[in-house]
C-alpha cells in the first residue's frame, strides 16, 4: 500500500488542476506539490477535447462585463464582487497558459493576440490569407484561441517546475483530522491497489458531473463532487446543473447555432423570439420550445443548416486554418466532422443532456466548508456563485469554460499555498481509511442481482428527458427524485469484478448523489431564472435567493440564502 505525502495536493490533472499545481509551486517553491490523476495527466478532463477557444477581457471594462453577464447570462444570481475578479483575472490568465504552453495561444505576425468576437462576421481576407471580421462592440470580452495538443506542454511545464504527478490512480474519498483535510485515499484503475495520500491541504479539480450520456463530456463522472459531500462539504445552485446541447441521433455530436434555424414538422422556425436580441448561447428558452412543439405534436424538430447564421464564423475557427492557426485542432475537428456528418441520415436534432453539474460550495479564496479542502474548475463553477443562473459553460459567453478552468485554478492553487505554508500535516485515521476501503470494495462481494450498465440506463432514463432536468415541473420533479432514491438503494446489489468495475460503482454512486441535490434543489427553486425553468413557476421570484444543501443525519437539509443586491453595483431593472 503505497503512502505519499506532499504539502498540497490536487485532484485532478487538467487545466484548472494543473493551473492550481503550478501557480502554487511559483506562490512557494518549498512546498511539494503533487497532481494524482485517475488517468494521465494533460490528457485527462475536457481542456483538450474542446474548441480552444479562450474568454479574454482585452481592451473592455471589467465593469462592463459584470454589467452584461449579471443582466444576459447570470439573471442577477450572480456573485457581481466574485465576477468582478474573474473580469479582472482574464488577462493575465491567458498570459499564464500561453507561457505554460511555450506559446501555444494563437498571435498575429506582431506577436499580439490574435483575438475574434462572438458572433464577428466575414468581410474578406487580409494580406497574409487570413480572414477578416466585422467584429461587433457590444460584447464587452473577446476570444482567443489555443492549439489542443497544448495541455501536454502545460504538464510539461509543471514538471519542469517540480510538481509530482502520479497517474492512474483515482482518488475516490477524502481524510480528515479534527474536521479539517489530512489527505485523500485512491485507487490504482489497473491493478486496484490502494495509495494513501497524506497533504496539508488538497484542492478538488476534478470536473462536473454529466452522467456519461453526451459523448464529448462523458468523463465528468462527479468522483470529486461525491467525495467532498461525503467530507462533509456543503453545496449549492445544484439545480442549474442542466444543460443540454444540440443533437442528432446520428451521431450523438453537439451542435452550434441551431436554435437559429430550429423548424417544426410544419415547416415554421419556432425560435425567432427567443434568439432576438441578447440571449444566453445556447438558448434554454429554445429548448423548452422544442419541448413544447414535439408535446404539441409537431414533431419531430428539424435544424436547417443552410440557414444558420453562425456557419460562416464556425467554419472560419473549427477544423479550419481560415483565422487562427491551431493545425493539432484542425485534424482534430476535421476528423470528428468527418465522421458525424457522413453517418448522418436527416436533419433531425434532439436536446443531448450534458449536465454540468457543479454545485460544489466555495468561498471567494476558493476553499470549500471544510478547513483545508480547496475546488477549482468546473467542480464548483456553480458553487461559486459567480456565473450566476447557468450550468457551466458555454452560458452565453463561449470560451468561458477554460477561462474559469484558468482563474479559478490560478487562485485555489494561491490560497492552496499560502494555507499549506502555515498549517502542518494533520494525522490519518486508520479507522477512516478502512471505512474508505469497505464502501469502495463492497461491489466485489455484492449479490449481483443489479448490473451496473443496466443500472446506467435506468439513470439516463431519469436524467435526460427535457421534461424533468429542464423545462421543469412540481409532478415530474417529485417523480424523478423517487426514482433516483429508488436506484440509490440498488447500489448495494451492483457487483463489480475488477477494478474498473469498482470505479464504474463508485461512479454511479456519485451520479445518484448529484441527481439526488439537483432536483432537491429544483423542488426548492419556485421560480424561472435564467437557465432553471419551471413550467409551473414561469415568473421570478420576489428575490434572487441562492440554494444551499448540506447532509442532515441520513438526509438533505436545503436552506435559502438571500443574494445580497444591496451591495452589488448591478441591480434588477
Amino acid at each position: 500500500m503505497p503512502t505519499h505525502t506532499a504539502d498540497i495536493l490536487i485532484v485532478g490533472g487538467s487545466l484548472a488542476g494543473l493551473a492550481a499545481a503550478i501557480t502554487a509551486k511559483e506562490a512557494n517553491p518549498e512546498l511539494t506539490v503533487t497532481v494524482v490523476e485517475k488517468y494521465t495527466a494533460g490528457y485527462a478532463g475536457k481542456a483538450n477535447r474542446g474548441a480552444g477557444i479562450i474568454t479574454m477581457l482585452g481592451s473592455s471594462k471589467p465593469e462592463d462585463f459584470v454589467a452584461y453577464h449579471t443582466k444576459y447570462v447570470g439573471d442577477y444570481l450572480n456573485d457581481q464582487e466574485g465576477l468582478l475578479r474573474y473580469a479582472q483575472g482574464m488577462n493575465d490568465s491567458i498570459d499564464a497558459v500561453d507561457r505554460w504552453s511555450g506559446g501555444k495561444v494563437c498571435k498575429n505576425p506582431d506577436g499580439s493576440y490574435r483575438t475574434l468576437k462572438w458572433l464577428a462576421q466575414i468581410t474578406g481576407e487580409d494580406e497574409h490569407g487570413k480572414r477578416t471580421f466585422s467584429e461587433p462592440d457590444h460584447f464587452p470580452w473577446t476570444l482567443v484561441s489555443v492549439d489542443l495538443d497544448y495541455m501536454v506542454q502545460v504538464r510539461s511545464y509543471a514538471v519542469k517546475a517540480g510538481v509530482q504527478v502520479v497517474d492512474r490512480v483515482g482518488v475516490v474519498d477524502v481524510l480528515t483530522d479534527d474536521g479539517r483535510v489530512s489527505g485523500a485515499v485512491g485507487y490504482h484503475i489497473d491493478s486496484g491497489e490502494q495509495w494513501i495520500l497524506r497533504a496539508k491541504t488538497v484542492v478538488l479539480a476534478t470536473g462536473s458531473q454529466n452522467y456519461r450520456i453526451m459523448p464529448m463530456w462523458s468523463p465528468g463522472r462527479g468522483e470529486g463532487l461525491a467525495a467532498a459531500w461525503r467530507a462533509g462539504a456543503r453545496f449549492t445552485n445544484c439545480e442549474f446543473g442542466s444543460f443540454y446541447n444540440w443533437t442528432s441521433l446520428d451521431n450523438f455530436e453537439s451542435s452550434m447555432g441551431v436554435e437559429f434555424a430550429l423548424f417544426n414538422d410544419k415547416g415554421e422556425n419556432v425560435c425567432l423570439a427567443h434568439t432576438a436580441g441578447e440571449h444566453p448561447d445556447m438558448d434554454q428558452n429554445s429548448l423548452a420550445e422544442w419541448y413544447k412543439q414535439v408535446k404539441a405534436g409537431n414533431g419531430p424538430m428539424h435544424y436547417r443548416q443552410n440557414e444558420n447564421p453562425l456557419m460562416p464564423y464556425l467554419t472560419s475557427i473549427l477544423a479550419s486554418d481560415s483565422y487562427y492557426d491551431r493545425p493539432f485542432a484542425d485534424r482534430f475537428w476535421g476528423g470528428l466532422f468527418f465522421n458525424a456528418f457522413t453517418q448522418q441520415t436527416s436533419d433531425e436534432v434532439v436536446p443531448g443532456l450534458i449536465g454540468e453539474f457543479s454545485g460544489l460550495w466555495v468561498d471567494q479564496d476558493w476553499s470549500t466548508s471544510v478547513p483545508g479542502l480547496l475546488a477549482a474548475g468546473d467542480i464548483c463553477y456553480g458553487g461559486s456563485r459567480v456565473t450566476g443562473a447557468v450550468p457551466p459553460p458555454p452560458g452565453r459567453v463561449r470560451g468561458s469554460g477554460l477561462a474559469f478552468a484558468l482563474y479559478s485554478g490560478r487562485m485555489a492553487g494561491a490560497s492552496a499555498a499560502n494555507y499549506a505554508a502555515g498549517h502542518t500535516l494533520g494525522q490519518l485515521s486508520q479507522e477512516q481509511i478502512d471505512g474508505v476501503d469497505r464502501r469502495f470494495r463492497a461491489p466485489l462481494t455484492a449479490a449481483g442481482a443489479v448490473d451496473g450498465y443496466a443500472l446506467l440506463d435506468e439513470i439516463h432514463k431519469v436524467m435526460q428527458p427535457l421534461g424533468n432536468s429542464l423545462y421543469r415541473r412540481q409532478d415530474r420533479i417529485e417523480a424523478a427524485l423517487a426514482r433516483v432514491r429508488e436506484l440509490k438503494n440498488q447500489l448495494p446489489q451492483v457487483r463489480a469484478v475488477d477494478p474498473h468495475g469498482l470505479f464504474a460503482c463508485n461512479e454511479y454512486r456519485s451520479m445518484l448523489l448529484c441527481a439526488e441535490l439537483f432536483f432537491n434543489g429544483s423542488l426548492a427553486r419556485k421560480e424561472s431564472r435564467g437557465w432553471f425553468l419551471r413550467e409551473d413557476y414561469p415568473q421570478h421570484s420576489a428575490r434572487p435567493e441562492w440554494y444551499v444543501q448540506v447532509a442532515d443525519g441520513d438526509g438533505i437539509r436545503v436552506t435559502a440564502e438571500t443574494v445580497p443586491l444591496d451591495r452589488y453595483p448591478n441591480q434588477p431593472g
